[in-house]
Parts: structure tokens; C-alpha cells; sequence
């Protein structure tokens, strides 16, 4: 056993017998351990002990005492720990090198991680403004890399580019939730809306996708960014959810905007008073405005009222 810290079978018999007494000398040393039958040998293993730390002399030198463990062996043992420690991980880093070298370039393309907030936030534009044909999405409130502020979805309708859009009740929410959505209507994209999307999506063109890389209500650091084959999944993905999704459409003139507004929001799900918090107005405005819009539509109930404002073109 104590091989495994380095001591022969010889010193560790020398030390094991110097920790039954006090001291010893050369002398004894040669007649009660296993040491070499004769002093210079005897010599040569206690300074190779005494090199150790696990032997020292008495003030006059003729004599060996044997020192505590735990101070030299213990220390030793931890360090020796720690080295396999830095080995383990060296090796490690060595397989992955391995794994991700050993794997062909058309694989390393198929997937690809983004880290870090702002190298998320330059691919997401980067894709919007290198679309040819479509962009897809899905959007949620929260996590967000990328704001209304940078968002390039109005340069790629200009190239003629076409955008569909899925949002859900928390975007829908979020302070300026809704302007951002009528912004996005006047500009071309075509949106709905549902009560929880699965996850944050792109989809561009039909052929690279990304989404936050540990799935639904996380953050969108770090991101997943999918070629070939996998983007088929992302695009089964939002063809499933836009075909149940409700649509959000532009107003037409036959209410006043701000009903429209409101009869969008309701439709997608908010309550009163998170509509009246959208629209900027108090939760009994909001309830007096439905009350005259179901008269208008001489209708009774507020599912009566959606179903008529979606026949009449109200939103």
C-alpha cells in the first residue's frame, strides 16, 4: 500500500519501526527493521526517509525519530490528487479535440452552438438580413436577445421577403407588446397569435433555424443553430402551431382603432386589465367599450362578440 506513495518496502519497514519508539540509531535501526544488514545501508535508507520529511535527528544527529504522517504523507497525497485532478481534465479537453476532430465538416454544420448574449443577438440579425424567401417565428415575452430596436424584420419585407409570426399571450403582455405587433402589421408580416408557444424560433428560408438551446422558457443564451436534415423538424414545428394559431390582422375601418385594438387583444387571450394596461386605458373603460361593442353588435355575449367581430372584418 505504501508503495502507491512512493516508499520502498524497506523504508516503509524503518519508518513503521520508528514509530514505535521514541528514537533509535544506526545500530538499531539494523537490528529491529528490515533495513540493510549493515550501517551504510541502515544510512542510506533513513536519509532517504529524512529526504521524505518522514524522519528527523536529535539535536546530536546520532539518533532518528520518526515524524507525524499527516504532514508529509498527507500533504503529499493531496498533492498527487490534485495532479490526477489536472490530468483528468486534460484528458478530457483530449477526447472532446478528439470527438469534434474526428467527426466530418458536413456534421459540424448540421449543428452549431452560439454563446454569449451579443454573438446570439449578431446571428439573429445576421439571419434576418441574409434571407432570401422567408422568415418564420415564434416570440415570447422575457430572454430576449434581440429588441424591437434592432430587429431587421422591416428591411427584409422591403427586400420582399415574406414574414410570418407567432406570438403568445406573454409578448402580447409585455409593455408596447401590442404596438409592436400593429408596427409589424402596417409593415407586412403576418402574424398570430397563441396562448404559449413551445419555444423561441427562426427559421430562415427553410434552411438554417436557431432556438435557445435548453428548449421552452429559458434563456436564449446559449442558442442552437440547425442546418440540413434538423431544420425540418423546427419547420413540422411552426407549421403545427401556425395552423392552430389565431390570427392577428389589421383593423378595418368599420370600428373605432382602439376597439380593434382591444378586440385583437381579447381574442389573443388578455384578460381586462391587461388589455386596459396595453391600450393605456382604466379596466372599466376597457369593460364599458366591450359593453358598447356587443351592443353594436347586437350580441349578448362576449363569445357571441368574437365570433362577429371575426365575421365582420372587425379585426
Amino acid at each position: 500500500m505504501w508503495e502507491d506513495l512512493g516508499l520502498t518496502p524497506v523504508e516503509e519497514s524503518v519508518y513503521r519501526m520508528l514509530i514505535g519508539r521514541p528514537d533509535a540509531s544506526v545500530a538499531e535501526v539494523v537490528a529491529e527493521s528490515g533495513a540493510p544488514h549493515d550501517p551504510p545501508g541502515a544510512v542510506v535508507t533513513l536519509e532517504s526517509l529524512e529526504a521524505r520529511g518522514l524522519v528527523t535527528r536529535t539535536p546530536d544527529g546520532t539518533r532518528f525519530m520518526a515524524t507525524s504522517p499527516t504532514e508529509t504523507l498527507g500533504a503529499e497525497l493531496v498533492e498527487r490528487r490534485e495532479r490526477l485532478h489536472r490530468a483528468e481534465l486534460a484528458l478530457a479537453g483530449l477526447v472532446e479535440a478528439y470527438r469534434v476532430g474526428s467527426m466530418g465538416r458536413g456534421q459540424r454544420e448540421l449543428m452549431e452552438i452560439v454563446e454569449g448574449t451579443e454573438a446570439v443577438r449578431r446571428r439573429y440579425v445576421h439571419m434576418q438580413l441574409t434571407a432570401r424567401s422567408s422568415i418564420d417565428f415564434f416570440s415570447t415575452g422575457g430572454h430576449r436577445a434581440v429588441g424591437p430596436e434592432s430587429t431587421q424584420e422591416a428591411r427584409a419585407l422591403q427586400r420582399g421577403v415574406r414574414l410570418r409570426g407567432v406570438v403568445d399571450e406573454e409578448f402580447l403582455s409585455q409593455p408596447s407588446g401590442s404596438d409592436n405587433l400593429d408596427a409589424a402589421l402596417v409593415e407586412g408580416t403576418c402574424v398570430r397569435t397563441v396562448r404559449a408557444i413551445p419555444l423561441k424560433l427562426i427559421i430562415c428560408d427553410g434552411e438554417v433555424a436557431m432556438m435557445p438551446l435548453h428548449g421552452q422558457g429559458t434563456e436564449v443564451n446559449p442558442s442552437l443553430v440547425l442546418r440540413g436534415g434538423p431544420v425540418n423538424v423546427a419547420r413540422a414545428l411552426f407549421e403545427a402551431v401556425w395552423e392552430r394559431a389565431r390570427p392577428y390582422t389589421e383593423r378595418t375601418w368599420e370600428i373605432e382603432a382602439v376597439d380593434a385594438r382591444l378586440m385583437r387583444l381579447l381574442l389573443a387571450g388578455l384578460t381586462d386589465t391587461t388589455a386596459a394596461a396595453q391600450l393605456g386605458l382604466s379596466t372599466r373603460t376597457v369593460q364599458r367599450r366591450i359593453q358598447a361593442l356587443m351592443v353594436r353588435a347586437g350580441v349578448s355575449t362576449r363569445l357571441q362578440l368574437g365570433w362577429h367581430a371575426r365575421d365582420h372584418r372587425w379585426v
